[in-house]
């Protein structure tokens, strides 16, 4: 997905986060669900706390028992952690 383009619509949505894969492709994250994807899929350390961490609060975020941009943080953290550079 190019940067520019618009995200699909998740039920809970956080500011996009824009995140370089190791393969050279880029990847936008609209909210928790995308990001939950992100984390279940291109992690190298998956078990890390931080990548445990953020995965939980995604998954928190869509049951809603904390606000979406809390588990944005913890995702930003998650890709800077597992090096996937995110934007």
């Amino acid at each position: 997905m190019h940067p520019n383009e618009i995200c699909n619509p998740t039920e809970i949505q956080w500011q996009p986060v824009i995140v370089k894969l190791r393969g050279g492709g880029e990847r936008t994250i609209c909210g928790p669900l995308q990001g939950f994807e992100i984390l279940s899929l291109h992690m190298v350390s998956p078990n890390s706390n931080i990548c445990a961490n953020a995965a939980r609060c995604c998954r928190l975020a869509l049951e809603r028992k904390i606000p979406p941009e809390q588990a944005r943080q913890a995702f930003i953290a998650a890709t800077m952690d597992q090096e996937l550079r995110a934007n």
